[in-house]
């Protein structure tokens, strides 16, 4: 299958963000805090031309190292007809791609619902600390990427 990621705007990704990741919920919840920085990232995984993924990196210290210049991942989804395709893998390796080129960023950071974790550890993320709640969600666990000692 040939996916092609590309940038696309922040309400580009309310697409997948709302039926996803926000159902049930008005769909102005699909906006984000820093979706519209200047610095944001939001990238779409297309199947011809069907947005199938969506990941979005923001400009936001890790609560844990608030020291250091982190990016956060949020709002990641893929269709539920394209899973398991390693659509999701994709679109992080392009985003810890685009950020390792900005020099300043030190680490890239997530929230990630636990049935997720197995997705980053394959990615080089490691967990910190210990799983906790996001209500309405449900139990999240912090995940971090350092990029600064990667060449």
């Amino acid at each position: 299958m040939d996916i092609q990621i590309k940038e696309i705007l922040a309400k580009q990704t309310y697409e997948l963000r709302h039926p996803l990741l926000r159902k049930g919920q008005p769909y102005d919840s699909c906006q984000l805090e820093n979706d519209n920085h200047p610095q944001s990232i939001h990238l779409g995984a297309y199947s011809s031309s069907q947005l199938v993924g969506i990941l979005s990196a923001m400009p936001n210290c890790c609560p844990d190292y608030n020291d250091q210049i982190g990016f956060q991942l949020r709002a990641m989804a893929v269709h539920p007809e394209f899973q398991r395709r390693k659509i999701a893998s994709q679109l992080i390796q392009n985003i810890v791609r685009r950020l390792k080129e900005d020099s300043k960023v030190e680490n890239i950071w997530l929230n990630a619902r636990v049935n997720a974790n197995a997705l980053y550890l394959n990615n080089g993320f490691q967990a910190i600390g210990t799983p906790f709640e996001i209500k309405p969600i449900g139990v999240h666990q912090r995940f971090i990427k350092w990029i600064i000692d990667e060449s």
